[in-house]
């Protein structure tokens, strides 16, 4: 169970609202969240916390979008998934990314928290906890 975990998951939102609204909802279901309202925070966070175990990232951010975060999160640390949320994209956008390994999900705005949450124990419970180690791949 998530409670149990105390899993780490970083939002990348630059509306504080849902922002706030994202951290209160996964705090509430025992994680700890950090929240940065643009990419290269979000991507400084990922480089300083190497306990976070999956990111939240909006599509449109003040400085970059959400393909550059997980490109670059990618990069960086391959095996740590993301989830992007977007109002719409593009088809050509949505092949870009599709090729990205690390873009575990892509929902749409406006969200359901409720279900975003389910989606995400989903996923973070099929993350080995650091240490562990698991003989099944962690979200095909």
């Amino acid at each position: 169970m998530v409670e149990e975990l105390g899993r780490h998951i970083l939002v990348v939102e630059d509306e504080t609202v849902i922002a706030c609204l994202l951290a209160d909802v996964f705090g509430a279901g025992g994680y700890r969240v950090t929240t940065c309202p643009t990419v290269a925070e979000g991507l400084a966070a990922v480089r300083t916390h190497r306990d976070i175990a999956l990111c939240i990232s909006d599509f449109l951010l003040p400085d970059r979008t959400g393909l550059d975060f997980a490109r670059e999160v990618s990069r960086l640390r391959p095996e740590l998934r993301i989830v992007l949320a977007s109002a719409f994209l593009e088809t050509e956008i949505e092949e870009a990314v599709a090729r990205v390994p690390s873009v575990a999900l892509v929902i749409r705005k406006p969200l359901d928290v409720f279900d975003l949450r389910a989606r995400v124990d989903a996923l973070v419970a099929a993350i080995p906890k650091p240490g562990e180690t698991s003989s099944a791949a962690a979200c095909d």
